[in-house]
Formats: structure tokens, sequence, C-alpha cells
């Protein structure tokens, strides 16, 4: 018999035995601290699969007729709302705890709430100001400064990169930012790479993630974290039921068991943002309330992202 898995689990699926398969993109830090979490509190196994959203997404196409995981946790939006006939919608018993604004699609539910920023080392600067908006990264004095991942390779270099062709009123206006803040680009392959070359001194700016960036701070590492004045993209990462799973009722238990409020807890003490409005952020990141955002169109970025990613490498080639 398993053992009850919380008290804030209470679905059908509160009590659940045998094995979970989970196929995820979740760093690794997620990983490690939550699945052994739900597998000591509901007497589950967890097999996980981790890989990049574009790597889970072939294999579940390629097992679609007889599916192997039960549940994706912490995808791109658009691997869930692209391709729906491989999920099934779950509506969690956590769902009304979930803050409103972070409710993208009744497809998926949020895991956390992403947010781009800058890493910038000062000591690196050389006398230079820290920039502190997208447009400061147009400047002429930032060439070759600034790390970035691509566009083309990365899921959050994308956003990115979406986000200033919505923060400037028009594609158009937010185009010509970007394309003076390409100019200034050092390109890795690598989102991951990005705050470790500001960290470590390689570059004195970097475009990334809020929580790779804390990483870092945490760490000791001689960087701070700023919030482009102009707006920001929030984007919540997605996690769904796998459409005829071998264990729904484990899945269902797992994806409860990640909106609880201790694992929700768990997020923000890694450095995300959770998508409970009952769990504070990290208290070493500034309110949530005084960050400066846009309101991200995640349909319009989806369903262009073929054609932006395409401008995308015809553009660097142009001003790289």
């Amino acid at each position: 018999m398993a053992l009850a898995i919380s008290a804030g689990l209470t679905s059908a699926a509160a009590w659940a035995e045998g094995t979970v398969t989970v196929y995820t993109a979740a760093p690794q830090q997620f990983v490690d601290a939550l699945v052994p979490m739900f597998g000591e509190q509901s007497g589950t196994k967890v097999e996980v699969i981790k890989a990049g959203s574009g790597e889970l997404l072939n294999r579940l196409t390629a097992e679609s007729s007889k599916p192997v995981a039960d549940v994706i946790w912490s995808v791109g939006s658009t691997t869930v709302d692209f391709n729906l006939d491989l999920f099934e919608v779950y509506n969690s018993v956590h769902a009304d705890a979930i803050v409103p604004s972070l409710v993208k699609s009744e497809n998926w539910l949020p895991f956390t709430a992403v947010v781009m920023t800058f890493i910038v080392n000062e000591e690196k600067l050389d006398g230079l100001a820290v920039p502190t908006s997208w447009a400061d990264l147009t400047k002429p004095e930032y060439d070759d400064k600034i790390s970035s991942a691509r566009g083309d390779k990365s899921g959050s270099a994308y956003i990115q990169f979406a986000t200033v062709l919505q923060a400037f009123g028009s594609e158009e206006a937010g185009w010509d930012v970007y394309k003076g803040m390409l100019a200034n680009f050092v390109l890795s392959d690598s989102s991951g790479a990005v705050p470790r070359f500001v960290n470590d001194g390689d570059l004195p700016i970097g475009v990334t993630l809020e929580d790779a960036a804390l990483r870092y701070k945490e760490g000791g590492g001689p960087v701070t974290i700023v919030y482009p004045s102009e707006g920001t993209a929030m984007v919540p990462d997605a996690m769904a039921m796998v459409a005829g799973g071998p264990n729904p009722d484990a899945g269902k238990a797992f994806l409860d068991f990640i909106l609880t409020k201790d694992a929700q807890e768990v997020v923000a003490s890694i450095g995300r943002r959770p998508v409970r409005s009952d769990v504070a952020s990290n208290p070493a990141l500034v309110p949530i309330t005084e960050i400066p955002t846009i309101d991200y169109d995640f349909q319009w970025a989806a369903t262009n992202r073929g054609c932006l990613v395409e401008a995308w490498g015809e553009t660097v080639l142009d001003v790289q």
C-alpha cells in the first residue's frame, strides 16, 4: 500500500501506486529536489526522462500509438498547445491557487513563472554605465560586450527576441531595437553559458533567465540582476498529462503534487517564481510587483515562430 501523498493532495489520485513516467526539460535542480520528494510522500516510483522540449516532443510523437510517458513537465507551452492530440486536459485540484495571470491556456498547467533579465558584472564594465533597458543594449559602447544565446537554438533566447518585438508598440519598432542589440551580441549555442560567461568575467553583460542569474548571485558571484525598464516577459512553463499514458492516476497525482504549497516553496527556494498566489518568491529577488512586465502574447509568438526564427537567421548574417 502506498503512503498518502500529503494533506495538500486531495484529488481522486491522492493514493498512487506503482510507477509514473515523467518526461521533462526542467533544470536538474528541480528534478533533484522535487522528484524524490514526491516519491517519498506518495510511495510511487518515478521514472524520469530528461531532454530538451524538441527531443521530448519527438519521443512522444513516435510513441503516440503506445505512450510510455504519463506526464510532460516543464516544457515550453507551445509543445502542448501545438500538439493537442498528444496530451489531455487535467484540471488540478490546486487550480484555484494559481495566480490568474499565469493561467494562459486550458490545455496545460503552469509549473513556474520564468522571467527574462539582464545579468551584469559591473567589475568588467570598465567604467561603462549599467544598462537598464532593452534600448541601452543597442548602444555602440556595448559592442561585443553582451552574451546571448542564439534565438534559433534556445527556447529562452527566442522568448527574449519575441519580447523585444512586442515591447515597443509595433513589431517594426521592436525589430529596430533588436537589430541594434543583435549587432552587439556575442552569441552562444547554450543558454546556460550566458550567465557563466558574465559571472566568470569573460563578458560584462548577459541576457538570461532570472533564476539562472540568481544562482550565480547567491553563489557569491560578482553579478547583479537588472529588469529592462520597457518591460520583460514573465512566462510560465507548462506541464500536462500525456494522452493514453499507462498510469494516469499516478500522473495526475504528480501534477497535483507539483502545485502543492510545499512543492512551490521548493520552486521559490531554487529561484524561479512560484505560480501559487500563497507562496512568496525567493527573498533574494525583488518583489514580483516591482518587475516591469509586458503582456507577452503567447499565441502570436508561437504562431509566428517559424517565420521569426527564419528572419532571425537572416538578420544575424547581416549584422554580426
